[in-house]
């Protein structure tokens, strides 16, 4: 992973001024995930082009460095908000493949982190109306969610998908709090993304990583960061009503909710899970390098 950030692995674009100035260019115009950036004027095209090539150029030398360091031929970087401008990042990475990573959106209103929200709402619904621009916080973080993520699933469905052959992954964040559905992940994303590793070397990796989390009681203290979203809207019937009825689309989408609407207490993977358990058969090795601080999962924003 080429990355800013040690612990969170965000990539900031600092070369092209951070993310927010050229995701709002983008957005106030197409006012959605999913578009043709010739759709965009002429002039806010050309100044996302040419940012999207400082970052490319960076992210590229960035990553032939690691590479020769590391010995590995795949890289990728994560910046969560870059999801907005994915028909710019295919002219400057053509083919890419995209791990999209989830959060059920009805956590988010309840999250410390409005940044996204308090960044970018405006300018994706410049045009909506009164109605939609002066919705209460809580309502906009999870019409926010709901919105751009399926929009992202449509440009990947219709565009990128079947011609331009790019790689898609969907995944759920909340699969990651057991230690067997961490490792399936892993598996999962070894064999989709094409990374190469063998079996037992994955595993030794992971087994590394995750032996750090429990020492550090990890996983009791993450579980508690999803779902909450149940026991904030308990004795309010008419905000849980709302935040169903303003991500009702994304979390059928991301199945959320079943197709009746109704909420899925066991979480439902979006990824195909293996009939078997990942790592029963490899022998355990004492060490392997994985690259994780362990002072990292001490940091707020990894709890």
């Amino acid at each position: 992973m080429v990355k800013d950030d040690a612990c969170t692995f965000d990539v900031h674009a600092g070369e092209m001024g951070g993310w927010p100035p050229v995701v709002r260019q983008a957005i106030r115009y197409a006012q959605s995930a999913n578009y043709n950036p010739e759709d965009i004027p002429s002039q806010a095209r050309d100044y996302i082009r040419g940012s999207m090539q400082k970052f490319a150029r960076k992210m590229k030398a960035e990553a032939k460095r690691f590479s020769s360091l590391k010995r590995h031929q795949r890289w990728g970087f994560k910046a969560p908000i870059s999801q907005m401008l994915l028909p710019f990042l295919e002219e400057v990475f053509p083919g890419f493949s995209f791990v999209h990573v989830l959060r059920d959106g009805r956590d988010l209103p309840f999250s410390k982190n409005q940044s996204p929200v308090d960044k970018f709402y405006d300018a994706l619904y410049r045009d909506a109306g009164s109605s939609v621009l002066n919705l209460p916080p809580k309502h906009k973080a999870i019409k926010m969610w709901s919105d751009a993520n399926t929009q992202v699933l449509q440009y990947m469905e219709s565009v990128q998908i079947p011609s331009k052959g790019s790689t898609y992954l969907p995944l759920k964040i909340e699969m990651s709090v057991e230690e067997e559905s961490l490792l399936q992940i892993g598996y999962v994303c070894n064999q989709k993304l094409e990374l190469g590793y063998k079996r037992e070397d994955m595993c030794c990796r992971l087994r590394g990583y995750i032996r750090l989390l429990k020492q550090k009681d990890f996983f009791n203290g993450i579980k508690k960061r999803y779902g909450k979203w149940r026991q904030k809207t308990e004795s309010n019937p008419g905000l849980r009503q709302a935040l169903h009825l303003h991500g009702k689309n994304g979390l059928q989408k991301f199945k959320y909710l079943d197709e009746h609407g109704e909420d899925t207490t066991v979480v439902t993977p979006l990824h195909d899970v293996p009939s078997f358990r990942i790592c029963d058969d490899v022998e355990e090795v004492e060490t392997c390098e994985f690259d994780f601080p362990s002072k990292c999962i001490e940091s707020p924003n990894i709890r």
